[in-house]
C-alpha cells in the first residue's frame, strides 16, 4: 500500500500501547508471505491481520503457528476482530 512506510508503522503502534506488545514493520512484506502459507490464502490478502503468538517462542527457519488470527476485513483468513475474543486470548497468556 502506498502508506506502508515505517511513519505509518509507527503511528499504528498507538492502537495496542501495552509495553508487553511487540510492533514490526513489516519493509520486506515477509510477514504477509509467511502468513499467507500459514493460512493458506493468497499473499494480497495476508494483511491487516493481528496475529498472536505464545510467548517465549522462537522463530527458526519457519514461522510457528499463531495462537490466534484476526482480521479487520473481510477476507478468506482468520476469524473477524472481536474485542472479547482477543482479551480471552491474551488472558491466557498472562494469567496462565
Amino acid at each position: 500500500m502506498p502508506a506502508d512506510n515505517r511513519r505509518m508503522a509507527e503511528n499504528a503502534t498507538r492502537y495496542l500501547p501495552d509495553q508487553r506488545a511487540q510492533h514490526f514493520w513489516d519493509l520486506w512484506r515477509y510477514g504477509s508471505r509467511v502468513y499467507a502459507q500459514q493460512l493458506k490464502c493468497p499473499p494480497e490478502e495476508a494483511w491487516d491481520l493481528m496475529v498472536l503468538y505464545k510467548p517465549h517462542l522462537v522463530w527458526r527457519v519457519y514461522a510457528p503457528l499463531p495462537s490466534l488470527v484476526m482480521r479487520a476485513r473481510r477476507i478468506s483468513a482468520g476469524v473477524p476482530y472481536d474485542k472479547e475474543v482477543l482479551a480471552e486470548e491474551i488472558e491466557k497468556w498472562i494469567n496462565p
